[in-house]
């Protein structure tokens, strides 16, 4: 098998910390035995050739607690990526090391939103951040999208990552397509509102049917309030992994609600993939449907193959139960920001010039 060298270069954590890697190869493990690095900094392994590596570091301190490698704010940081194909040396530099500031600090560069308002919610109140183009007037296709704390600026996002869906969406406007964007934020209950089958990540208490309720019995009318009588035919739900799952599912689920459904990289493996069980019987003959997904989301490229000609065969379900899917394969495209900020504006464009007709 291949030999990989990972050569760490970081801060030095609490003293007498024992730094190890971890990954998507170990299931994400805090073991540390094996995967130790040594007092040079290196961590010689043999993986197997096709393998899609996301790794990161992480101290375990004299007294068991485990911290992860971070960025210079404190907060998440994206992980170490490698394609195995042959020995090769990864260099895994490490900022920081995350810590109560979270990465509240961090610098954004992305356009953030005009505004955020605060709505009631069965969860508590849910910040919906706003934007809208500039020079513009008038009623607008609306786009709801999920993860609102990672489409506009880095600074609140996940992994120090966003969309930049203000700057794709201000482009799309300077062409002649404006729109306006709401974004909802998500904690860590994501698990739970996101997903409609129980599992394990969600405690086997799915609270999705009470969020698709919200989105379409308190936020919409409050945005129609807000902004004009903007009909279904003009509104699009949009997401990405649990995002893309629960974008779908609220759309079948509550047909001529929205008019377009973007589901970035859908993750439907859920309760076996209960999603597809679930969709016999269900329909929205007036929904457009932009369905995608990277060709290196996988933990091996085997893997993601097969993922991809199950996006396929999700397409080919789609089709008779809607007026039409746009499938959109990404080359390189991982599961992460980067490739959704990378597709977000084919979306926009295929959204708002679908309008057009």
């Amino acid at each position: 098998m291949p030999r990989v060298l990972f050569r760490l270069s970081a801060p030095p954590p609490v003293p007498g910390a024992t730094l190890f890697l971890t990954g998507t190869h170990r299931g994400w493990s805090d073991g540390v035995e094996g995967w130790t690095f040594g007092p040079d900094g290196v961590l010689a392994a043999e993986l197997p050739p096709g393998a899609l590596l996301n790794v990161k570091v992480r101290a375990l301190a004299p007294d068991g607690t485990v911290t992860e490698e971070g960025d210079a704010w404190g907060g998440r940081a994206p992980a170490h990526r490698l394609v195995v194909r042959g020995d090769t040396t990864l260099d895994l530099p490490v900022a920081g090391w995350q810590d109560g500031r979270a990465g509240r600090e961090r610098p954004t560069r992305s356009a953030p939103p005009q505004g955020t308002l605060m709505l009631a919610a069965p969860w508590g109140e849910q910040p919906v951040r706003l934007w809208s183009p500039g020079d513009v007037e008038g009623d607008l296709p609306l786009l709801i999208l999920h993860d609102g704390q990672n489409v506009f600026d880095e600074g609140p996002s996940f992994a120090g990552e966003s969309w930049d869906a203000a700057g794709a969406a201000q482009a799309l406007a300077d062409a002649g397509f404006p729109c306006r964007l709401a974004a909802l934020p998500v904690n860590e209950d994501r698990s739970r509102r996101y997903v409609p089958f129980a599992f394990e990540l969600n405690s086997f208490e799915s609270g999705a049917d009470g969020y698709a309720d919200w989105l379409r019995d308190a936020l919409l009318p409050h945005l129609r309030g807000r902004f004009g009588p903007v009909p279904p035919q003009r509104v699009a739900l949009a997401g990405s992994s649990f995002g893309g799952l629960i974008t779908a599912y609220a759309g079948l689920r509550d047909p001529g609600t929205y008019g377009t459904l973007g589901v970035f990289s859908p993750a439907i493996w859920p309760a076996d993939h209960a999603f597809l069980r679930w969709l016999e019987g269900r329909a929205d003959a007036q929904a457009r449907v932009w369905l995608d997904m990277g060709d290196h989301e996988g933990d091996t490229l085997e893997s993601a193959a097969a993922l991809v000609t199950l996006t396929h065969d999700l397409a080919a379900r789609l089709r008779p139960r809607v007026a039409g899917v746009h499938l959109t394969i990404g080359e390189g495209h991982w599961h992460d920001e980067p490739a959704w900020r990378e597709r977000l504006p084919g979306f926009l464009r295929w959204w708002l010039t679908g309008l057009q007709g």
